[in-house]
């Protein structure tokens, strides 16, 4: 009988506990109200009008190749 009780008064614990911590009303604290958040902002940025500072860069190098080694090559051996 008492592990009956002792079972039956902690889930008793727990549902008050979930009820407390998901019924609360909120607080003051809770409410925050943002006002910049942007989303009614234009999406193309403010300087668009300006002039992309990277129009003259140079264009970039093609990546570099190397051809791999043939397999009959012996590696060469390091001194120890």
């Amino acid at each position: 009988m008492i592990p009956t009780l002792i079972v039956l008064t902690l889930l008793a614990l727990g549902v008050g506990i979930v009820a407390f911590a998901t019924r609360r009303p909120a607080t003051r604290q809770d409410i925050v109200i943002d006002q910049d958040t942007g989303w009614n902002d234009p999406i193309s940025p403010a300087n668009a009008a300006e002039a992309d500072p990277f129009a003259n860069a140079p264009a970039p190098t093609p990546p570099v190749t190397v051809e791999p080694a043939p397999a009959d090559a012996i590696p060469a051996e390091r001194p120890s």
